[in-house]
C-alpha cells in the first residue's frame, strides 16, 4: 500500500540553486522549484502513524547535532524518474545520514521505514526515456535539514520543522 502522507528528513537547495535546477531542459516545468529536495531519510506514513509519532521525531531532531555537508550532482539519469545524481560516493552525505539514523535510534524516535536513499534529486517524476548525460555540476552546502510531509498526488509539502546544522569541522 502506497503512503499517502510520507514523512521525510530532507535537504532543499537554496533559491539560486533551485532556480538553476528548474532551468534544466529535462526538469518538469509544472513543478514549483520550492518542491526540489534531496531525501535524506524516509520515516513513516503520517496518515497511518499513531498521533504522538510526529512529536517524538520533532523532539529527537531538537537534540540532533549534525554538521553541514556538501551535495553536488553532475549527471542526469532517467530511471523511474529523471534525477540528478553523481558517481561520487558522497561520503559526507552518507555519513550524515548514518549519524542521523543513529541519533534517532538512540532517542527512540519512531522510524517505521528508516531508509536512507542514495542521495539524488528528482527533477521530473514522469521520466523522459532519454539517456543518461553529464551536466555541469550543481550543488550546495547543506546547512539545515527539514522535516517534511509530502502530500502524495498533490505536488505539495507540509513543513514540520527546520534544524540548522553546525559548520563542518
Amino acid at each position: 500500500m502506497r503512503a499517502r502522507n510520507p514523512l521525510y528528513v530532507m535537504a532543499k537547495p537554496p533559491p539560486a540553486v533551485a532556480a538553476a535546477i528548474a532551468a534544466l531542459p529535462r526538469n518538469d516545468p509544472g513543478r514549483a522549484p520550492d518542491l526540489l529536495h534531496v531525501t535524506l531519510l524516509s520515516l513513516f506514513d503520517l496518515h497511518r502513524a499513531p498521533p504522538d509519532w510526529l512529536a517524538k521525531v520533532i523532539a529527537a531532531l531538537d537534540s540532533f547535532d549534525g554538521a553541514a555537508f556538501p551535495l553536488a550532482f553532475d549527471r542526469i539519469e532517467n530511471r523511474k524518474a529523471v534525477t540528478l545524481r553523481t558517481r561520487d560516493p558522497l561520503a559526507q552525505a552518507r555519513a550524515f545520514q548514518a549519524a542521523l539514523v543513529r541519533h534517532l535510534l538512540e532517542a527512540r524516535a519512531p522510524m517505521m521505514l528508516g531508509t536512507t536513499p542514495e542521495p539524488h534529486l528528482t527533477i521530473n517524476y514522469h521520466g523522459d526515456r532519454l539517456r543518461a548525460e553529464k551536466t555541469a555540476p550543481i550543488g550546495w552546502t547543506v546547512t539545515e535539514i527539514l522535516l517534511v510531509e509530502s502530500l502524495v498526488g498533490k505536488a505539495a509539502h507540509i513543513e514540520h520543522g527546520r534544524w540548522p546544522l553546525r559548520p563542518a569541522d
